[in-house]
């Protein structure tokens, strides 16, 4: 087992066997492995690791990928790259790729077209070509620059782990797929926090070691980890109002309920400690039959990551967006140092469970969530928004869900579009600097919550906020593939709101709007026509214009991308694209042509849009 930089990782020439699964990152991950680089390469006297590269070698010159291909394929990509548009050549003329797929002739003949950079390689749909150009989108920034891929290349590094030639790969394959869970990063957090507190304040234990059993589970509400009667005195008579106002509120709660009611799970052991997995400890008999919660939801972010969207509540008071990435981090990798540094002392402590039950009460009812109960969407963005109420039965008070705006059906939808919005903008967990902005909105209004209308404003105002962000240099529009997707995701916000909402007419049908995870901008006239039918190339200015721009899924990206534009419309159905494609084929249809008027004519209507909504 041995340290391999990205530069000495590809001395060797690899196959992906058989039966490893195709190349299947997403822009998401892809994503995600760039920026979590660029992190860790603001302080180049550290090395990242990035995992392990297990091989096998059954011939001299070939090692079979065993685990990690896919993290491989990505560099391997990511190198191509380098080598075939960047302005950072030279840093890796030395580093040759060698990839073979087994069995996967189509695979090896594209990869090898990439290496060579044959253009007709991206015309097709596959996903190493998709992986290529979302590399190339994401890297096409001035802040990956030559002190970045210097890192890149010197200083991440993979753990390479060859195994023996005879090794019974079967009997490996089995051992890692039974091999024992490690101990999760927040369950030592928890450790952290109880070890802050007096060694003599047992029930500070009792309610630390409760809130959090309660918060964990994401996919129920944090009214069901309580016992009823506990649940009563912080939730209210209907169990939907948060009522404690500071830790030592939500601490008398529990000195004043009676043990022998079975308010508390028993003494806090070591074990209780580490295993926070057995939620299910904290409720008695009682509480188990007294509801109705089937953790139908899911969340947009995990355990760990909420948690440090409370820690960044707890320590940072305001938030802009031009700062977004400043202070404490939401990658859940530096987890347990965060709480280290901003966690101290028993003070500290009590002040972050206020905040942590306090948010879990607030993101419960006001963050959108995905519905598993009633998901028909083929990329889980069933969006709901839903807040829970005690619904009494004949068979006992059961935890209902309902509209959180149930009585005001256009502040319900205003909500939800926002922030399901943000969501298919910023789908990656670590990144959800959004996430921490409406929190910090939604924490400060729900003290006075009487006032539906001041928090859509508040909302409106920081989506408008964003658009500035993104749009500071004012040459956003034009940038082609580059333009921002929050700019598109916005402008179908802003056509959805105009219409539906302010009932003005854009001849288009928005009230079955849904934002999806739209995620590949797509020239509408395509960028490489069949010249054979006459069709000619367009000049770059009018290709890359806002007018001839849209945003739709990776997959309809690569099935449309050389299509022209009345066959796009024709093959593919423009309900479940975006509103600002619906607008484009509406201008196609009507002028039966989609050329540079059409698109100079668009582009122009759609800018002033944008531009007369955000003033």
């Amino acid at each position: 087992m041995k340290d391999f930089s990205i530069r000495d990782i590809f001395t060797g020439n690899y196959s992906i066997p058989i039966y490893q699964r195709a190349y299947a990152w997403s822009d998401k991950e892809i994503e995600t492995l760039v920026d979590d680089i660029y992190d860790y390469s603001l302080d180049s006297n550290h090395n990242y690791y990035i995992g392990s590269l297990v091989v096998h070698k059954d011939h001299d010159d070939l090692e079979n990928v065993i685990d990690g291909q896919q993290r491989l394929t990505t560099l391997s990509l990511l190198i191509c790259y380098l080598k075939n548009e960047s302005n950072y050549k030279d840093l890796v003329e030395d580093i040759h790729v060698n990839l073979h797929f087994e069995s996967r002739k189509r695979s090896t003949d594209i990869f090898r077209q990439l290496k060579k950079n044959n253009e007709k390689v991206f015309d097709e749909s596959n996903e190493l070509v998709d992986g290529y150009r979302i590399l190339k989108k994401k890297l096409n920034n001035e802040k990956y620059n030559e002190r970045y891929f210097r890192y890149l290349i010197d200083n991440v590094i993979l753990i390479k782990n060859e195994l023996p030639k005879d090794t019974d790969l079967n009997h490996y394959f089995e051992i890692m797929n039974n091999r024992g869970e490690q101990l999760e990063k927040h369950e030592i957090v928890k450790a952290h926090l109880l070890g802050r507190l007096d060694g003599a304040d047992e029930m500070g234990r009792k309610v630390i070691a409760e809130v959090w059993n309660a918060c964990q589970r994401l996919d129920k509400y944090v009214q069901i980890g309580f016992n009823p009667i506990i649940r009563e005195k912080i939730f209210g008579e209907k169990w939907d109002d948060f009522i404690p106002k500071d830790y030592f509120s939500i601490k008398k709660v529990f000195e004043e309920v009676n043990e022998n009611d079975n308010s508390f799970s028993g003494s806090i052991t070591i074990d209780d400690i580490i295993h926070l997995g057995d939620s299910d400890k904290g409720q008695n008999k009682k509480s188990q039959k007294d509801d109705d919660d089937t953790g139908r939801y899911h969340s947009i972010i995990n355990f760990p990551n909420f948690l440090l969207h409370v820690l960044k509540l707890f320590n940072v008071e305001g938030f802009k967006w031009e700062n977004e990435s400043k202070g404490i981090s939401l990658d859940d990798k530096k987890l347990v140092e965060q709480f280290e540094t901003h966690i101290k002392d028993a003070k500290d402590v009590e002040g972050f469970v206020y905040m942590l039950l306090k948010t879990r009460y607030v993101f419960d009812n006001y963050v959108i969530k995905t519905d598993n109960l009633n998901d028909a969407t083929d990329d889980d963005s069933n969006w709901s928004l839903h807040k829970p109420y005690k619904l009494p039965s004949k068979s006992g008070n059961k935890l209902s869900p309902r509209n959180t705006f149930h009585g005001d059906e256009a502040t319900q939808e205003i909500v939800v579009k926002i922030e399901s919005m943000f969501q298919v903008t910023d789908p990656r967990q670590i990144y959800k600097s959004f996430l921490f902005g409406i929190l910090r909105i939604l924490n400060s209004w729900i003290d006075n919550k009487d006032d539906e209308k001041q928090l859509v404003n508040q909302l409106l105002d920081f989506a408008k906020e964003r658009f500035r962000a993104v749009t500071v240099d004012g040459t956003f529009f034009d940038k082609g593939v580059h333009t921002p997707n929050y700019v598109f995701n916005f402008l179908d916000f802003v056509l959805w709101y105009q219409q539906v909402i302010e009932g003005k007419k854009h001849r288009i049908k928005a009230s079955d709007f849904e934002f999806k995870y739209r995620n590949s901008v797509e020239h509408f006239y395509p960028q490489n026509p069949n010249q054979a039918e006459n069709h000619e190339r367009l000049d770059d200015e009018s290709l890359n214009n806002f007018g001839n721009l849209c945003i739709m899924a990776r997959g309809h990206n690569s099935l449309r991308s050389n299509l022209m534009p009345i066959a796009k419309i024709k093959e593919f159905s423009s309900t479940s694209q975006s509103l600002k494609f619906e607008l484009m084929e509406k201008l196609a249809k009507l002028n039966d042509d989609w050329n540079v008027k059409e698109i100079t004519d668009h582009g122009d209507e759609m800018k002033k849009l944008l531009l007369e909504f955000i003033s």
